[in-house]
């Protein structure tokens, strides 16, 4: 019976372009008999559509399906970062894979509970496991009233919360570039009183925050210059923050800075914006994205373009390569394997 149901999941998933990342399944056998098989899915249409194709396989009760987050769990409300970074793992196992990162008060829509682990969906629709110690309760309404008072930024790769305004008092919290803060006046030159959204409070450097952008289009120098800041940060699988980037996280963190959210992944970013023709240097613009594989099913490397045939991306460390046979800087192995380019910031217009 579970081979048969994770045979017709498979097909459901490749159908409907779904995989673990944006779709969690699972299949397992109901204690304490054994008897009963529960089908857990984070989206109800893989659910319906299971239903019809088990058909009376599944008719005599034997077979349970839930849709998660599923109304007997009790769940939190709403639950948001509550360190400067989180990790996103692919289950519930320190020893298992980093799939992506969140940063401090970014909210996040629980869908399972498991011992002292979360399930969790993340804003650009990516699916993983938190570690609760990670994670404050803040419910939706509290997120929203906090983000409307949140009028800074850390505007610095990294930036210290300290306990008072002085350079050497204890830390409250480590935090990184982009976390948003309610900041005010304290009266002590140089240093801004804040608020973090798990409640906590502290004070932090003036030069260390910003305000945050309203209504800005996102602009192809301040990408390029967001990703400059960036260089020499160590590759990290599954990172997304000046801690630690992988080629994707790289992209996405730079695009969030500046105002869009692009999918996670390189190959699901692959399919975001507006294509230019393949293997042009001449029809590319500061900000395109080009991604690097065997073949366009198979993307595996994703870059940005800066300028004069120079592109950003994280191999090894965040660096600057060249598509220019004559530079330094050429990297002939990935121009050889440039498949697609794709133009976000027409796109977005």
């Amino acid at each position: 019976m579970i081979q048969e149901i994770n045979r017709h999941i498979t097909g459901i998933l490749a159908e409907r372009a779904l995989d673990w990342r944006s779709c969690y399944t699972n299949v397992t056998l109901q204690p304490p008999d054994g008897r009963t098989v529960v089908c857990e899915s984070s989206d109800a249409g893989v659910v319906d559509e299971l239903r019809i194709r088990m058909g009376s396989s599944a008719a005599g009760g034997g077979v349970r399906f839930v849709v998660l987050p599923a109304d007997t769990d009790a769940l939190p409300s709403g639950l948001i970062a509550a360190n400067s970074v989180a990790d996103v793992r692919r289950a519930p196992l320190h020893t298992s894979e980093l799939v992506t990162q969140i940063v401090y008060g970014d909210g996040v829509e629980p869908l399972k509970e498991h011992g002292e682990w979360y399930l969790v969906r993340l804003d650009d629709g990516y699916i993983g496991w938190i570690r609760s110690w990670h994670l404050s309760e803040l419910s939706d309404e509290k997120q929203k009233s906090y983000a409307e008072r949140a009028a800074h930024r850390v505007a610095i790769n990294h930036a210290v919360v300290h306990q008072s305004p002085v350079g050497d008092a204890l830390p409250v919290t480590d935090l990184v570039v982009g976390t948003a803060l309610i900041a005010e006046d304290c009266g002590r030159r140089g240093w801004r009183a804040v608020r973090l959204p798990d409640g906590r409070e502290g004070f932090i450097a003036t030069r260390s925050i910003e305000k945050l952008p309203v209504g800005k289009r996102t602009s192809r120098d301040a990408l390029s210059a967001t990703g400059l800041r960036f260089l020499g940060i160590p590759y990290i699988w599954g990172g997304t923050t000046p801690m630690g980037f992988d080629c994707s996280g790289l992209m996405q963190r730079i695009y969030r800075l500046n105002g869009t959210l692009i999918p996670r992944d390189a190959d699901q970013q692959a399919l975001f914006g507006r294509e230019r023709p393949p293997g042009d240097a001449d029809d590319i613009a500061t900000g395109d994205l080009i991604f690097f594989g065997k073949s366009t099913q198979q993307i595996t490397h994703v870059g940005m373009v800066l300028s004069e045939g120079l592109f950003l991306h994280a191999y090894g460390q965040v660096r600057v390569g060249s598509m220019d046979p004559s530079s330094h800087l050429y990297e002939a192995q990935l121009v050889a394997d440039w498949r697609i380019t794709r133009d976000v910031v027409s796109y977005l217009k």
